[in-house]
């Protein structure tokens, strides 16, 4: 059996910190040792923790790695329980994290990259993947290329590994839910969940209500999530004079409360690593609508949602709206939707692949 440490400094729960928990649960299930290393406060320590998992907290930031302090304490930490394979997160997690893993003579420092944004073919990130990492682990093609888009001078392209997310189909499928509200026939519910950050781009939502309020459609947003953007977001709502279209929910434990009150998901992100929501959403026989960026191609089908140019506000509309005529072609494509990720996300088999790569790398 072996040791590992899932190193995740992010404070927010997201598809990474879902992974990252995931991932420890299934090895532990299969009688590994599992820890987790992460920042006070965050929820993915927390949910650990609950879980029954070792926590260990550090405050980390992007020039922790140059403080001797932090990387002893890491080093200790890694020795203490002799860690054999280290999976890092962020940058920032990556510096820290993984200088302290080679110091503490870690065999496997495994990068997991989750967002397709490009890497800096800076000194410090050569010396990083070329002579830290012994793999880096990425959920998508996307994201792979992203990585090499400045050439290969960065990281030799053997070295990165694509395996994509997994979910555990039953579970979820068996998963209780309450509906957020009574179902209206002659309004379509348009489901929208994700941390309120520039990343995800909710603010498009508002010249779509505003499209779709001039073409006379009944509609209404449920928007699942919490961050920086709330108070802006809830602003230019009211400016708008849309506070009757959207319905603001804030942070929810149960997704699927939300999947399962909408007719429609959509996903107006500038960038995704993997779209754990497009699968959710899809498994509870939703339509997705997204833009046609990063890794949605490799989620969404022709026949499970539509994919639009980015900030493409007719094109956006244009989809909504004929999905919001044409109930069959809902249903058709939920149903699709719920096969396509049945057949290609179980996680079972994608935390097997995961498995044997990380315990591979030696």
């Amino acid at each position: 059996m072996k040791s590992f440490c899932f190193f995740n400094t992010v404070d927010q729960w997201g598809g990474g910190e879902r992974w990252h928990l995931d991932m420890a649960l299934h090895l532990r299930s299969k009688g590994h040792n599992v820890m987790v290393i992460t920042q006070p406060r965050a929820v993915l320590g927390k949910r650990a923790q609950k879980e029954g998992i070792s926590v260990f907290y550090v405050v980390i930031k992007n020039l922790s790695f140059l403080n001797p302090f932090v990387l002893f304490k890491l080093t200790n930490i890694f020795r203490s329980n002799r860690v054999d394979i280290v999976v890092l997160n962020l940058s920032r997690d990556l510096k820290c994290g993984g200088i302290s893993a080679r110091m503490a003579g870690v065999k496997n420092i495994i990068f997991r990259r989750g967002s397709d944004r490009t890497v800096r073919n800076y000194l410090i990130n050569r010396y990083l993947y070329q002579k830290v990492v012994t793999g880096i682990l990425t959920n998508s093609k996307a994201t792979k290329k992203a990585i090499l888009s400045n050439g290969t001078s960065l990281v030799d392209p053997d070295k990165i590994t694509v395996i994509p997310n997994g979910i555990d189909i039953r579970s979820f499928l068996d998963k209780p839910f309450n509906p957020l509200q009574p179902r209206e026939n002659s309004a379509i519910v348009l489901g929208v969940l994700g941390r309120l950050e520039p990343q995800k781009n909710f603010e498009f939502l508002i010249p779509v209500a505003l499209e779709l309020k001039k073409r006379g459609v009944l509609f209404e947003f449920l928007v699942g999530g919490k961050g920086s953007q709330e108070l802006m977001l809830k602003s230019v709502v009211e400016d708008n004079g849309l506070t009757p279209f959207f319905r603001f929910l804030g942070f929810l434990d149960n997704p699927k409360d939300l999947l399962m009150t909408s007719d429609i998901f959509l996903l107006p992100s500038l960038w995704e690593g993997f779209g754990y929501v497009i699968i959710e959403a899809s498994l509870s026989g939703l339509p997705v609508i997204a833009f046609d960026i990063s890794s949605n191609r490799e989620v969404i089908s022709e026949a499970t949602g539509y994919l639009t140019p980015p900030h493409d506000v007719i094109a956006f509309c244009d989809k909504i709206v004929y999905l919001y005529r044409h109930p069959e072609k809902r249903k058709a494509m939920g149903k699709a939707g719920k096969t396509f990720v049945e057949d290609h996300f179980e996680s079972v088999k994608i935390f097997e692949n995961i498995e044997r790569y990380l315990i591979g790398q030696d």
